[in-house]
């Protein structure tokens, strides 16, 4: 098991990967002697694949548990499953000495979360994990959201878990399609990490669509690592932060438009493709580098979907992303392979461009 651990001023917490160490669970917590009282929250489809696994962990404790299973969409990340939580909290009487366990992907996660961060103004949170994309992103730095109006965590806080554990076991049933998805988040830390881990990635896209356990071990820790480094400097998104935002203006606006009928990982291949193309029409980033880059980035197929954006929607939309500032539109850009450059504006012409261009290379 790795510990990867995520340094801040006044709630550091560490993030364990590695392969079967979900039985570890109660150990952990009685380690860094958390509360006993164990709300958890679990993705229907994971209780259908590791619910007995999951249970017979949870046996030799003692204290009280209770075990909420939801049915993951990207429609319940609202205030819908929100009040969903908050009741079945309130119904079985747990108060401010509760634990809080989510177990699931991103959308598990940001919910969860957020339900920890308010519920009688914070309770104790574990992140458990489930997905890929989760596993190197969305389960570290600390950020909770739900959606509002089909508006990408609108609304939501920055809450640290006690610690996360990222049991690669878990990602044995995903399928192609979330593993995909997870390789989106991926390229980004590829592309502002460095060249050895961007070369790593190129090398082994296949591998992680088998789910080769050491190439996927290796990406989920060097993932982490960055991230956490990158949050321990900058918790709250006030600087440095703001690179992990590479490709997610475009993203988000595409999951905005399309009424997040594509998953969250191919959104983001769509934006960084988007990013690169800017980057380029923005004179940061050479011909031969954005061709080489593209290559890096389309080894993913972009979805069908992204053909159907309406280009002056999708603007609209950019111009209510919460990263904003100044009412004008800021995107992270590259010059170089982590070298990414901050709070480039660009305008509504330049975006409209960039965009067509994506639309092409669906052809």
């Amino acid at each position: 098991m790795k510990t990867i651990k995520v340094e801040l001023k006044n709630s550091s917490y560490p993030v364990f990967v590695g392969k079967s160490i979900f039985s570890q669970l109660l150990y952990l917590i009685k380690a860094k002697n958390l509360n006993k009282n164990l709300f958890v929250a679990i993705d229907a489809n994971v209780e259908k694949h590791f619910g007995k696994m999951i249970r017979d962990v949870f046996k030799p404790h003692e204290s009280k548990k209770y075990f909420l299973p939801l049915n993951t969409s990207e429609e319940l990340k609202s205030n819908s499953g929100l009040s969903l939580i908050y009741k079945a909290l309130m119904s079985e009487k747990f108060g401010r000495d509760t634990l809080i366990i989510a177990v699931g992907g991103g959308v598990i996660g940001d919910l969860v979360g957020f339900a920890a961060s308010t519920y009688m103004r914070g309770v104790q949170l574990i992140h458990v994990p489930t997905t890929l994309i989760a596993c190197v992103d969305s389960s570290i730095g600390g950020k909770t959201a739900i959606n509002f109006e089909y508006y990408k965590n609108i609304v939501g806080t920055f809450y640290q878990p006690e610690f996360v554990l990222c049991d690669i076991n878990f990602l044995r049933t995903l399928p192609k399609a979330e593993l995909i998805s997870g390789f989106g988040e991926i390229v980004k830390y590829a592309f502002i990490a460095d060249k050895s881990f961007l070369n790593f990635v190129n090398e082994n896209y296949e591998a992680i669509l088998l789910r080769e356990e050491e190439v996927i071990e290796r990406i989920i820790t060097n993932s982490v690592r960055y991230k956490a480094d990158v949050v321990s400097v900058d918790e709250k998104e006030s600087g440095l932060r703001k690179v992990l935002n590479f490709g997610h203006t475009f993203a988000h606006a595409f999951e905005k438009e399309l009424k997040h009928k594509i998953k969250h990982g191919e959104a983001v291949i769509a934006g960084i493709v988007c990013a690169l193309v800017l980057s380029n029409k923005k004179k940061l980033l050479s011909k031969d580098k954005l061709q080489q880059y593209l290559n890096v980035a389309l080894k993913i197929k972009l979805n069908g979907l992204l053909a159907n954006v309406k280009v002056n929607s999708v603007y609209q939309h950019m111009l209510k992303d919460k990263k904003n500032r100044n009412g004008g539109v800021n995107f992270v850009l590259i010059r170089e392979i982590g070298e990414l450059i901050l709070d480039v504006h660009a305008s509504p012409k330049e975006v409209a461009e960039t965009i067509y261009l994506m639309k092409k290379l669906l052809n």
